[in-house]
């Protein structure tokens, strides 16, 4: 175990992702720690590290001259299973003998120091743990907390304030990751089969959840929809009648929109909230809002402050984000990656905007994934009216044989599809003016969010100084 006390300077490989980011700042602002960190390309999260205070290598071949001359015992290195054990930056600072932490085995380490809260599961984590740590942060004691988005309204992933009652996280399934984690209570959200170039099988996966519950102090909370072996488990979820939630202990009934917001009762243990109104669309964000109040019901909050607190969450960058929202044109960027996310996003879409056109542009991640859920994809993109498919982003893997995105494209039983490399987007779309874009995927394709939106307000200013034009 290495103790953070002994250490005066942290070098993070890999420090451009989301996760290994908040841990940067947080040892940089709390531990007051000499921070450092190697990314491979420039992005917003490293121009912002930059502008903290915290300087960025961007060279793949060569280590900063400090951090290689600096001596081994009081340098921690921190990676990311996204840079392989291969990276020249690695190899220099193994043989140096300095002590190398995962990601998760940092936060693991971390979130001892406080009572913790934590969120598990395939989809929604980010955005239950951002709505939970947007309530405790209104509440007495306050929280830190760990995002794996960055949070409107607060432009961080990073909550922290000294003497916090909580630290709010994600349980991330990959690589094992929450494995390093004990809290006083957590939620389960979902539980697709996921990351199987790491589990190798589906029942793998569902035992690394339960090793992972069992290490949950106060007991685990999982969603009603998860297919959980232990019975007396507790549940949450969404119900037509109270009567259909009478046996679980969190619940939100009859969802409804009124007037465009989702209203529902919610049952809160013993306490019920009449006609709670929720803040982001689609009815897996009212699943998700419940989860963070179940959790912040068990960390003791005054539930009124935390109803009062959710109708004033922003949302999450890249959670279903409305880039562009006006009569003549929509545009939505979302993280989606997975078949079921994919699902709801679209689903949502249809439901904020009837009778509108829906234009998708998804990029698939990683080869593994698309292998394992081949069909499932197929069938959610073939839910859009047209489908812009993408390459699929590695990320960290090499190509599978036989697994690209000819395959995928060949198998959406959608006629109106077009395969293209990212440089023909705004081609594609000029070609094909679509009513509500969406961009979807985990990988890069953020990295086209800023210029679809310009370019697309663009046409829609066009647009208007046309219709005035001829109005008679």
């Amino acid at each position: 175990m290495v103790h953070l006390k002994s250490i005066s300077t942290v070098y993070f490989i890999g420090i451009g992702g989301i996760g290994m980011s908040a841990l940067a700042r947080y040892l940089k602002r709390q531990l007051g720690l000499h921070v450092v960190g190697y990314d491979r390309i420039a992005s917003p999260v490293t121009d912002a590290l930059i502008a903290e205070g915290i300087a960025v290598n961007h060279d793949h071949e060569h280590l900063p001259v400090f951090i290689a001359s600096h001596a081994p015992e009081s340098l921690l290195v921190v990676r990311t299973p996204a840079v392989p054990l291969d990276h020249p930056h690695h190899i220099a600072l193994a043989k140096k003998g300095v002590p190398i932490l995962k990601r998760s085995e940092l936060l693991g380490a971390i979130v001892r120091e406080t009572p913790t809260l934590a969120v598990a599961g395939t989809h929604g984590k980010t955005t239950t743990t951002a709505i939970l740590a947007h309530l405790l942060d209104g509440c007495p004691g306050k929280c830190n907390a760990f995002l794996g988005g960055i949070a409107a309204g607060v432009e961080s992933n990073l909550y922290l304030h000294p003497n916090a009652a909580w630290t709010v996280v994600e349980a991330d399934e990959f690589d094992r990751s929450f494995l390093h984690l004990h809290p006083q209570h957590a939620v389960i959200t979902s539980m697709d089969p996921d990351h199987l170039d790491i589990y190798g099988d589906e029942q793998t996966f569902r035992d690394a959840f339960q090793l992972f519950a069992h290490q949950v102090e106060n007991g685990c909370l999982v969603h009603a929809d998860v297919n959980w072996p232990d019975k007396e488990t507790e549940r949450y979820g969404l119900a037509s009648t109270r009567k259909e939630a009478e046996a679980w202990t969190y619940a939100a009934i009859n969802p409804q929109v009124i007037e465009g917001v989702w209203i529902a009762d919610v049952q809160l243990g013993d306490v019920w909230l009449d006609a709670v109104a929720f803040p982001m669309p689609g009815l897996h964000n009212v699943s998700n809002a419940l989860a963070a109040l179940a959790l912040a019901h068990r960390a003791g909050a005054p539930m009124e402050v935390c109803r009062q607190r959710l109708m004033t969450f922003q949302g999450v960058q890249r959670r279903f984000t409305y880039q562009i929202r006006e009569e003549a044109g929509v545009f939505i960027d979302d993280y989606a990656h997975h078949p079921s996310e994919l699902k709801a996003a679209i689903q949502t879409a249809r439901s904020q905007h009837p009778g509108k056109a829906i234009t998708g542009i998804f990029q698939p991640h990683l080869y593994s994934r698309t292998r394992d859920h081949m069909m499932g994809f197929a069938a959610e993109l073939s839910l859009l009216d047209h489908v812009i498919l993408l390459p699929i982003y590695a990320a960290r893997e090499e190509a599978i044989e036989g697994i690209d995105s000819q395959r995928l494209f060949e198998n959406i039983p959608n006629t109106a599809k077009h395969l293209i490399d990212s440089e023909r987007i705004f081609d594609c779309l000029k070609a094909h003016p679509p009513e509500v874009l969406m961009t979807m995927g985990a990988g890069d394709i953020d990295r086209y969010v800023a210029p679809l939106k310009q370019w697309l307000l663009e046409d829609l200013n066009r647009f208007k100084k046309t219709k005035t034009t001829t109005s008679p």
